[in-house]
């Protein structure tokens, strides 16, 4: 089954599907993304465009479908919009924090 996301960024109107549940290779991507993503931000805090891009290789497998407006249907790291800067950091950090979402739903056991 997989999961619906509306954006709720207005310059990047639409939606994705999320895998649900995440296969261990997805899993894994996203844990090294976050992992890359926090070791550019210690190296050079200010640029956060770089550890944005670290997020990608995380990302990128983890979602069916994009079907968001100005971006294209099969993204790489190298088709990902990186501006306007502000509406592209408020989707990356959308997008990474419904995954973590995703990923600890699914670690948290029922009593």
């Amino acid at each position: 089954m997989s999961k619906k996301i509306e954006s709720p960024v207005d310059r990047f109107p639409g939606h994705v599907i999320l895998s649900d549940p995440l296969t261990y290779p997805q899993v894994f991507a996203f844990e090294d993304a976050i992992k890359a993503a926090n070791e550019q931000r210690e190296k050079d805090p200010e640029n956060f465009g770089r550890m944005f891009y670290c997020w990608l290789p995380g990302i990128l497998p983890c979602v069916e479908e994009w079907h968001i407006k100005g971006i294209p249907e099969h993204p790489t790291q190298d088709t990902f919009p990186a501006t306007p800067r502000l509406a592209a950091a408020n989707l990356m950090g959308w997008l990474v924090g419904e995954l973590t979402v995703l990923q600890v739903e699914a670690e948290v056991v029922p009593n």
